[in-house]
């Protein structure tokens, strides 16, 4: 690939992504110059790329949640066992520890990254889903509230969950 085409396929997702991937990475780390650092890390990454990146989306997440991954276990917030723990029973209890604890920062990390992708959606689809989810409210109810059809509700709900499912998946989200 040639500079120029590289430099400018760089520009148009840096454009496209830099704040989704900035609110990403800031809910992860929960520091914003730390969050905006790994971020151009990131894209310095994908620039540096010798073979082409067949989903650069899917990419750039995956690379930024490693590199934020990294970040927290370096500064002792996702801590790995020390030396004076080298006993095979403290040992094992240590891994299963930190088994949990990357279960446990995967687990909050899924529940940001959808609450994320709903942020970005149009203000009627997240009104859709607030009502549903988060408010549990039925088709009925949604429907007296939005003024939409009950059938137009489903509808609308069925292709928004679908939508964000399809982008999640091209994310390589689900694993």
């Amino acid at each position: 690939m040639k500079c120029d085409e590289t430099e400018s396929q760089l520009k148009e997702w840096f454009e496209k992504l830099e704040k989704p991937l900035m609110n990403y990475a800031f809910q992860i780390v929960h520091d914003r110059e730390e969050a905006q650092d790994l971020v151009q890390d990131t894209f310095l990454r994908f620039f540096k790329q010798d073979e082409k990146i067949l989903q650069p989306k899917a990419w750039l997440y995956k690379t930024l949640r490693n590199l934020c991954i990294s970040f927290l276990r370096k500064n002792g917030r996702l801590q790995r066992t020390t030396d004076e723990e080298q006993l095979d029973f403290l040992d094992s209890f240590n891994r299963t520890t930190e088994s949990i604890l990357v279960k446990n920062l995967e687990k909050k990390e899924a529940v940001d990254r959808v609450s994320h992708a709903i942020s970005l959606l149009p203000k009627e689809s997240k009104e859709l889903i607030t009502l549903k989810f988060d408010q549990q409210k039925s088709y009925n109810e949604i429907s007296k509230i939005t003024g939409l059809s009950v059938s137009n509700v489903g509808y609308k709900l069925h292709h928004i969950i679908k939508e964000l499912s399809s982008e999640l998946k091209a994310e390589d989200f689900f694993r």
